[in-house]
């Protein structure tokens, strides 16, 4: 978990310099357009892996929307969810190639922890969370994203993953 949090951090800071474009004017307009969003990391308590999966329709240039699918496992633990997302996004004023973002949803998870006494059982979902994207050329991002998964059993990841704008 150390490692992964530390290449995070490490592709986080690394990020903008592979992105640096001569009097660049950040990243296009995104109004009316899809992204493709493919991420994968961690969730902690219960430690897992997880992946995410997202299709976003661009309201405006900071606004998006769209479902998101969750999936992550590890031992005797697993879940998968799908929610409908709100997105929000702005470039940075001085650097307009980073964009920090928060997210909020609501949706339904199936959940399978080992310390449960029930069988897996499919609940509400409420993921929140946030992160930053890094611009690398006009259709693509490198994301980092931290979640907090707010159902029965809360549980919390980080992740790291790209969104291609199509």
């Amino acid at each position: 978990m150390k490692r992964l949090l530390l290449v995070l951090l490490v592709l986080l800071f690394l990020a903008p310099a592979a992105s640096a474009q001569e009097a660049s004017s950040g990243m296009v307009s995104r109004k009316g357009y899809f992204g493709v969003g493919l991420a994968g990391g961690a969730m902690m308590d219960p430690d897992m892996t997880a992946g995410m999966v997202s299709l976003d329709y661009y309201i405006t240039d900071e606004i998006s929307v769209g479902p998101y699918f969750y999936g992550g496992g590890g031992e005797d633990d697993s879940f998968y969810g799908v929610s409908g997302q709100v997105k929000f996004s702005a470039p940075l004023a001085n650097n307009p190639q980073v964009r920090p973002f928060a997210f909020a949803g609501i949706g339904f998870v199936e959940l399978d922890f080992e310390d449960r006494k029930d069988d897996p059982e499919t609940t509400y979902l409420f993921p929140v969370g946030g992160g930053m994207e890094f611009e690398i050329n006009d259709v693509l991002t490198l994301e980092g994203t931290g979640v907090y998964h707010l159902t029965e059993d809360v549980f919390t990841g980080i992740m790291l993953g790209v969104r291609i704008i199509l």
